[in-house]
């Protein structure tokens, strides 16, 4: 036998066994160790525009398939993968217990971390974040299913009897968590998962129902459930604008009740005439107040039972449920989808199939008359087992109320048992009460004694006391006053001082002011004979060039010495310092920039033709103003003006600086290594031009450059103001400074 069907199927085609969206864990529920399987299985990491696939062929040779089968089976594992297509890795198990996501994740550490993205992901990581992906995975499909599918047993189609529904209300974890039946024959009207909402939404306006709701607080975890569940309570709903049928059906409430009682038992009854008499937090209000009154519950759990907990176990519960109807529906669908090979393998194959695993077999197919056979066995089956189940949950809801009653009777005797020793207790309260208000009584006499006598010694203790603060009080009042004699003798005193030294400074300021004025009528004579001897000087001038114009006729020499005089005598007239040469104390340097007497120029005052020559250029870095950022440009020094260009010395400059005029000059402000700084003050206090306050700071490529631009700066500088002090030539004719490059102020 063992024979044939080996080589039936290893003569046979490869064929598809499963397929399905629940990753390594459903994939398992369809091997077994006695088979020999190959899969291709879709391993996804990441999220949203992140999520990399990895395809992971997996060959199952079952250990306990016999040798010679696995032998031919194996030798078709060549086939088998080509039809599957290239995977990134290949893993080959033996038993179905050793396929797990721990052993899945510690194989393809290395696969997955070849990524660069992936290096730093322990296998615990890589685990969650693949569990997490595939039941974000059931949930989006679980909602899109839903979305378009109904919820309760009506929309569902079902056909479900009322003893199943009401079984399933009283099981906690039963399918249904509400039930509504007909009035008349008891017949099912509806039953379904969602809640109170859920339930009142199916209220029929003309007709009184009977229902059923289980409420259940606590969320259940993975070792155990936390929390509680509520027995299942009856509410029975009617509008209030029936009143031809409404007494009758009202007539078969006990009947209902009964029903209802033989299957689940019930915690408290509610009747309803409209939706809001049917508030969900009035409703759990009164569970919490029959929990406690009959001790259900411990202190711990009064606080699960909430509208909060209500809400959260109820998602429990639809989730569950929700899984449970997309299993039984994907199992038929994915039945439907999965009959061709090919498409299934491209399915997985593709980043973000539907599918995410396929499973390929050498499997004959079963007759179709066995086919039609063991599915009726399977509904056989299921339907004894659902009627077991029934019965399974009538019989605990039947104990249930007994344990209930019981309950009820020890809850009665126990509240009998509790009055009667309260009566007890009360007399025994009485007496000890008598007892202790008589020995109150003697004690209050004694005490009241005891406080009179602490009052009379008391009185007796404050009337020494009182004396002797007073006789206190009366030698502290002589001491203040013989303290307040002598601040003010001390006060009298420093007043007297006071007026001496005011006496004194007065001197002392009439003094210095005499002084003062001596000193200022000191000057102002020194600057009368100033003024007196700058007339003559101007007079002697005029007289020389009278005498200079007399002999113009003839050649002229003028000596050095001869030029000196005369220029010193020029700038003698204007209040200018006799030498123009650059000295230590040179207007155009303030302190910082002072140089010494080594790097003071040593050019001739003597004016001449200005150099069409620059006097210096080059490239240099500037701040222009007060900005922060340093700019390359071209500058260059010539004519007394300072020009620059962004780039080369073509064309009109971009910016020209006077460095000398009528209205204000440039100065030297500071030198300090390779920077220049240069700014713009007026003459006389002059504040009219718009350039005053301006600064240039000029940085050299090293500080030997710099000791270059800072000399032809200070020559430039002085040439100029020497020019303005002497407008003319110096053989007699009369100048014009525009000959020397200089422009009118």
């Amino acid at each position: 036998m063992a024979g044939r069907r080996g080589g039936s199927v290893s003569s046979a085609e490869a064929s598809l066994l499963a397929a399905g969206t629940g990753g390594v864990e459903e994939l398992c529920e369809h091997l077994a160790d006695d088979t020999v399987a190959w899969a291709l299985l879709r391993w996804e990491v990441g999220s949203g525009t992140f999520v990399r696939s990895k395809l992971v062929a997996i060959h199952f040779n079952g250990e306990e398939v016999p040798a010679v089968r696995r032998g031919r089976l194996n030798a078709r594992s060549g086939e088998v993968l080509a039809m599957l297509g290239k995977a990134h890795a290949t893993l080959e198990v033996k038993r179905k217990e050793d396929l797990h996501l721990d052993f899945m994740c510690e194989r393809l550490m290395k696969v997955l971390t070849a990524d660069v993205m992936e290096k730093s992901m322990s296998a615990e990581a890589l685990r969650k974040d693949y569990e997490a992906l595939i039941a974000e995975r059931k949930l989006r499909k679980a909602t899109s299913q839903k979305s378009v599918g109904p919820r309760t047993a009506k929309e569902n189609q079902k056909q479900i009897s009322v003893d199943r529904a009401l079984a399933a209300v009283g099981d906690a974890t039963g399918p249904y968590n509400w039930v509504l039946l007909e009035p008349e024959k008891f017949e099912l009207h509806n039953a379904g998962y969602g809640g109170l909402l859920e339930m009142k939404v199916w209220l029929a306006e003309d007709l009184v129902l009977f229902g059923v709701i289980r409420f259940t607080f606590g969320r259940e975890t993975a070792s155990s459930v936390e929390g509680m569940t509520a027995s299942p309570k009856v509410v029975k709903c009617a509008r209030r604008n029936m009143f031809g049928r409404r007494g009758k059906w009202n007539a078969k409430q006990q009947q209902a009740d009964a029903q209802v009682r033989a299957i689940c038992s019930i915690t408290f009854r509610r009747e309803a005439h409209s939706l809001d008499d049917l508030d969900l937090a009035d409703l759990i209000s009164e569970l919490w107040r029959l929990a406690v009154v009959d001790g259900a519950i411990t202190d711990a759990g009064k606080s699960q039972i909430s509208v909060e907990e209500y809400m959260a176990s109820l998602a429990l519960e639809q989730q569950k449920q929700l899984e449970a109807e997309l299993e039984e529906f994907g199992s038929d669908s994915a039945s439907r989808m999965c009959t061709d090979l090919h498409t299934c393998v491209d399915s997985v194959r593709e980043a973000g199939g539907e599918m995410n695993w396929v499973l390929l077999g050498m499997q004959k197919r079963e007759a179709p008359a066995q086919a039609a056979g063991a599915k009726e066995a399977a509904a056989n089956a299921k339907k004894a087992e659902e009627e077991r189940l029934a019965k399974e949950a009538a019989a605990n809801a039947k104990k249930a109320e007994e344990e209930r009653r019981v309950k009820e009777t020890a809850a009665n005797a126990k509240k009998a048992e509790e009055e009667r020793l309260a009566k007890e207790a009360a007399a025994n309260a009485k007496k000890a009460e008598e007892e202790r208000l008589a020995k109150e009584a003697a004690a209050n006499t004694k005490k009241a004694e005891e406080e009179r006598l602490v009052t009379k010694a008391a009185a007796e203790a404050k009337k020494a006391e009182e004396e002797r603060l007073a006789k206190e009080a009366a030698a502290n009042a002589k001491k203040a006053e013989e303290e307040r004699l002598a601040t003010e003798a001390a006060a009298e005193a420093k007043k007297v001082e006071d007026e001496r030294c005011a006496r004194e400074a007065a001197a002392n300021t009439k003094k210095v002011e005499e002084e003062r004025l001596a000193k200022e009528a000191a000057a102002e004579a020194k600057k009368v004979e100033e003024e007196g001897r700058a007339k003559e000087a101007a007079a002697n001038t005029k007289k020389a060039e009278e005498e200079r114009l007399a002999k113009e006729a003839c050649p002229v020499v003028v000596t050095d010495l001869q030029l000196q005089s005369a220029c010193e005598m020029d700038k003698v007239v204007q209040g200018e310092p006799a030498s123009s040469r650059p000295r230590a104390d040179s207007p155009f340097l303030t302190e910082e920039a002072r140089p010494s007497e080594s790097v003071i120029s040593t050019r001739s005052s003597r004016p001449g033709q200005a150099s069409t020559e620059p006097r210096m250029s080059g490239p240099l870095k500037l701040k222009s103003g007060w900005g922060w950022w340093w700019a390359k440009r071209h500058v260059k020094l010539t004519g007394g003006k300072l020009q620059w260009w962004r780039k080369a010395a073509e064309g009109l400059p971009d910016v020209e600086y006077r460095l000398s005029d009528g209205l204000t000059r440039w100065v030297l402000a500071r030198h300090e290594g390779t920077d220049l700084e240069m700014r713009c003050e007026s003459r006389d206090n002059h504040h009219g031009s718009k350039a005053v306050g301006e600064r240039v700071i000029l940085r050299a490529p090293s500080e030997a450059e710099a000791q270059k631009w800072k000399d032809a700066l200070m020559e430039q500088m002085e040439y100029v103001e020497m020019l303005l002090a002497w407008p003319m030539h110096l053989d007699g004719r009369q100048g014009d400074i525009r000959n020397y490059g200089i422009e009118y102020p």
